[in-house]
């Protein structure tokens, strides 16, 4: 079963990119917002859900933070590209940053979830590649936001 779960949520960001046709790009970079807000604020809002009396758990939280960022990002850049090799760039992308997403979130599940992956063969697999992934995502992601030729309107004069 957790393998599943690992399955579902590398692929999930690729299919997205893949049938709306998604900047992938921009969505591997808001996973990676996303974890760094988790990762050094996660006790000042934690601290704010407790004032504002909001009964969610840290965990959950934190899974709904670094979620958000990347399905509306996903949804927000539809049609962003069209070609073929820009297809391959995205999709690559887009399982560096589903990688990322399963890397992140499954420590962030409760301690009885978490004791299913650690016998897992796609976890165990997926931790001794995590460095080449995240680089990989990021160099990506840098070079189609940097290559990007993005359509400026002709100025008439």
């Amino acid at each position: 079963m957790a393998d599943v779960i690992l399955a579902v949520l590398i692929f999930a960001p690729a299919v997205l990119t893949y049938f709306l046709r998604s900047n992938a790009a921009l969505s591997f970079l808001a996973l990676c917002g996303a974890f760094t807000l988790i990762t050094l604020g996660s006790a000042e809002l934690k601290d704010l859900t407790g004032q504002l009396n909001i009964q969610v758990d840290a965990s959950t939280l934190n899974l709904v933070l670094l979620m958000v960022p990347l399905l509306a990002t996903l949804l927000l850049t539809r049609k962003a590209f069209s070609g073929q090799m820009k297809t391959i760039m995205h999709l690559a992308t887009a399982l560096c940053a589903g990688g990322l997403l399963a890397l992140v979130s499954v420590p962030l599940l409760n301690a009885s979830a978490r004791t299913n992956f650690a016998d897992s063969w796609g976890w165990a697999n997926l931790q001794k590649i995590q460095v080449p992934l995240i680089a990989a995502g990021f160099l990506l992601s840098l070079l189609l936001v940097w290559f990007n030729k993005s359509r400026h309107p002709k100025k008439h004069k």
